[in-house]
């Protein structure tokens, strides 16, 4: 994905001038004249905001109106002009609604409307009422707006705290009409309508029509006096730079206890606006809490944000840099896995734990866990370790790469890259067994690793270095029930049909083939992943006695069963108890003290796989073991130069 630099522009200094008009309007409402154009909308488009004027004017706004154009895929145009008092001297809050705009539900006044609708009123009325806010929302009828509905969505609804379905509508409460319907952004299927809609809810809400438009315009204009235009500051979020630090080099605290995160933000000597920039923050919690704040920031000037939680559990604080109307800063780091690539995230993801030592598994382990992987390896026994290697190109001289297959009873075999030293000696090296996170990726190479054999083991047992049609054909089969791989709640009911079954299957038979190979040297094999790779490697340590070390990084689906017990949720599958089989605790306590265990890291803002989670893993372990918690860390970020906290226990 490309990404673009976030510039912000804000007021420097005044030039004067006279209004323009917009000529757009005029030719269809002759009579509004003298108006200036503050904002034009692509309600339909990838970028919704084409223009953005409301820095550049300054004055007393006197009357603001909106324009929509709607042109439907035979040419024929529709259009809407809703024009009122100002409900605002804010221009930003008089544009497309964002966090920093919030929430505006309002009666507007000296209302006047013009379309060539049929069916929309025309006129001038004492009274109409706008919706103007980014969140979800619901049809209940929360301001009381007379002849308004409690159960369709209308011209009277009440919004929510959060989400992503914004609104922005315009309506004559007086006539039960909708003007203007913009809903849905910024989903790329959005709701767009002029009048009340006649086969669905009145003012379009879930109409996800924008694309039957072949185009859609919409301006915003207003009328000042003492007009003034100004010359923008221009702010370049690629610029500005942050530090975060907890107030102590361990993230455990005890109940109640402040955890106090001090932030800084550099702008690199850019010239600041009259209006400071924000930080927003929300922390939530596996206590079931939510807490949101904001913060004006001067640059260079430190200042804390400060949380705790009474309960054992992790609190999680995420935070955004916003200009002044609430658009989002992002950050620019280097690209978290492509080299001479950038990454643009939102300013900070992270958190601390309470009495993180006492945390336990959600759900008890199955009572017949042990005898379930007693028959599964029998089931492997059954099949002899059958391998057949090609040569393939490698790109690294030193090296030879081998495609490989095993056979196994799981649905498929095991498949993969073999990189092997060229020259290597029989029963000289360590083998290390690698394994896939999570997708639908094609594996067409492999890495090599320094004074090691490298078995690269994809995740799903297909055949390699086939065509694109032969990989698009597969990844389409192995869905169920419409769910991706491993996500659907009946083939997870049962612990034998469970698409983790074969994963787990292929997992110890490539660590059965990897100790076939002649130049491994009979002692040290080391398993290692990420995310779902970090699962895969810890099944193995806990199934293979004879793995020496794993390294699983941010390990996927440990403490499955969290949320059952209020825990902060990760991306995974639904909990099922037959999932309890290959839930990644459940097998820590049963890795052997002969593997020494590293968790290279733990993001404390990591909610594809929990910290808590994490945390449950490693309790669980028994053997010798490490983790590294990372600060400010997501699952696929992390932060440079991050405050790391490190736990082990021999």
């Amino acid at each position: 994905m490309k990404f673009s630099p976030f510039i912000c522009m804000l007021p420097a200094f005044c030039i004067l001038t006279s209004a323009a008009g917009v000529p757009e309007l005029e030719q269809l409402v002759p009579d509004a004249k003298g108006f200036e154009l503050i904002y034009k909308l692509d309600p339909k488009g990838k970028k919704i905001l084409q223009l953005d004027n409301s820095e550049t004017l300054r004055g007393k706004l006197t009357r603001i109106g909106y324009l929509l154009k709607l042109t439907d895929k035979q040419g024929q145009m529709s259009w809407a002009y809703a024009e009122m008092d100002p409900f605002t001297q804010e221009l930003h809050k008089t544009g497309l609604p964002s966090p920093g705009t919030g929430v505006i539900q309002t009666l507007v006044t000296n209302f006047k409307v013009v379309s060539n609708v049929p069916g929309v009123e025309n006129g001038t009325f004492e009274k109409g009422n706008i919706e103007f806010w980014p969140f979800n929302f619901g049809p209940y009828n929360s301001k009381k707006i007379p002849g308004a509905s409690s159960k369709d969505f209308d011209f009277g609804d009440m919004p929510a705290a959060n989400g992503n379905y914004g609104c922005m509508q315009i309506h004559n409460y007086l006539k039960k009409q909708t003007i203007i319907g913009f809903s849905g952004f910024p989903n790329p299927n959005r709701d767009l309508g002029i009048g009340n809609n006649p086969r669905g809810n009145p003012d379009w809400t879930f109409a996800a029509n924008s694309r039957s438009y072949q185009n859609a315009e919409f301006f915003i204009v207003g009328k000042f006096d003492s007009l003034e235009k100004i010359k923008p500051v221009v702010i370049d979020s690629d610029k500005i730079k942050m530090s975060v630090k907890l107030d102590r080099d361990d993230p455990n605290y005890q109940p109640g206890e402040p955890m106090k995160f001090t932030f800084s933000f550099d702008f690199g000597d850019q010239k600041m606006p009259e209006n400071p920039c924000v930080f927003h923050w929300r922390r939530t919690g596996d206590d079931g809490i939510t807490q949101n704040g904001k913060v004006d920031v001067i640059p260079n000037r430190p200042f804390s944000v400060t949380v705790s939680s009474n309960q054992p559990g992790f609190v999680r604080l995420q935070g955004w840099l916003r200009d002044y109307k609430g658009r989002d800063l992002n950050l620019l780091y280097p690209h978290p896995w492509l080299k001479n690539r950038e990454y643009r995230r939102k300013a900070f993801d992270g958190g601390a734990g309470v009495q993180i030592d006492t945390l336990q598994q959600a759900v008890p382990e199955p009572e017949d866990f042990d005898a379930f992987w007693t028959r599964q390896k029998a089931r492997l026994d059954k099949v002899p370790v059958k391998a057949t290697m090609k040569e393939v190109p490698f790109y690294n001289s030193g090296y030879k790469m081998f495609a490989v297959s095993v056979d196994c009873p799981s649905p498929r075999p095991v498949t993969g890259f073999l990189v092997v030293p060229v020259g290597a000696r029989p029963k000289s090296l360590p083998v290390r067994v690698s394994f896939q996170g999570y997708g639908t990726d094609i594996q067409r190479v492999a890495s090599h690793a320094p004074g090691q054999l490298h078995f690269n083991v994809n995740a799903h047992g297909y055949d390699l270095l086939q065509d694109d049609a032969y990989y698009r054909d597969f990844f389409a089969k192995i869905k169920s029930n419409g769910q991706g791989y491993a996500f659907d709640p009946k083939q997870n009911s049962d612990p034998e049909t469970a698409y983790f079954n074969g994963m787990a299957l292929r997992v110890m038979r490539a660590c059965q083939f990897a100790k076939t190979l002649p130049e491994w040297d009979g002692k040290n094999l080391i398993v290692s992943g990420v995310s779902q790779g970090g699962l895969q490697a810890i099944w193995a340590a806990a199934l293979d006695p004879q793995i020496t070390e794993a390294l699983p990084g941010i390990p996927w689906c440990a403490d499955i069963g969290g949320p059952t017990v209020n825990r902060q949720n990760g991306w995974r599958p639904p909990y099922t108890p037959a999932l309890n089989y290959y839930d990644a605790v459940n097998h820590a306590r049963r890795i052997p003290r002969s593997c020494r265990v590293t968790i290279t890291k733990a993001g404390l803002g990591d909610y594809i796989c929990p910290p808590s989670g994490l945390t449950v893993l490693y309790n669980n372990i028994t053997a010798p073991k490490k983790i590294v918690y990372m600060q400010g860390s997501n699952h696929e970020f992390t932060l440079p130069d991050c405050q790391c906290f490190t736990r082990s226990a021999e």
